[in-house]
């Protein structure tokens, strides 16, 4: 899972959302170094990436995209299950993504002086790129792949993936569909939440 899932699945906790939010720049041993609950976070994050990286479901979808994006297919389905997670919104939370993102940039920004570096110098654009919201558009996605590929080797040809993507939109919601409710029962789990 990418952004939104991982600051929606922090349940409104300012620092759990902190600790959560920055999982994936913490190396090793280092969430030790943080308070308590942002530490829960950190362990959040990487109990959501590991249990997602075990799904059965998950693999589904990686396998079906993997032509498109060869090794870079989990990262993609993690965007990918963003959008779907935008476009099921309301079965999940009684507030609007709209409502939900301003409160989740609001908590982010109060926290940004603990962040790592790169993400405290970031976060201004991607609150400004209202980037939590943009996963419910394809232009959105887009946006985000362009990102990613910056970072990748080689290049992938992302406008081929997304219309796959889009052309096979139910079979990658009913694989969500059955993922997501079992991610969201196990995140509540370890973060304490009945």
């Amino acid at each position: 899972m990418n952004h939104l899932a991982h600051c929606f699945l922090s349940f409104g906790n300012e620092e759990l959302l902190l600790g959560n939010f920055i999982g994936d720049y913490v190396k090793g041993n280092d969430w030790a170094s943080y308070p308590p609950v942002v530490q829960q976070g950190i362990l959040l994050h990487r109990t959501i990436d590991s249990f997602t990286d075990g799904h059965e479901r998950v693999h589904q979808c990686t396998a079906r995209i993997r032509p498109y994006a060869g090794k870079f297919s989990g990262p993609v389905v993690d965007i990918l299950f963003d959008h779907l997670l935008a476009l099921s919104w309301e079965k999940y939370s009684t507030a609007s993504i709209a409502e939900f993102s301003v409160n989740t940039y609001r908590q982010l920004e109060n926290r940004s002086d603990q962040m790592p570096a790169v993400l405290a110098t970031s976060l201004p654009k991607m609150v400004a790129g209202d980037f939590l919201q943009g996963y419910l558009y394809r232009e959105g996605l887009e946006f985000v792949f362009s990102k990613f590929a910056r970072r990748l080797p080689w290049p992938v040809d992302f406008e081929a993936l997304l219309t796959f993507f889009f052309d096979n939109l139910p079979k990658f919601r009913a694989d969500f569909d059955i993922f997501f409710p079992e991610l969201l029962d196990k995140a509540k789990f370890f973060a304490g939440i009945k």
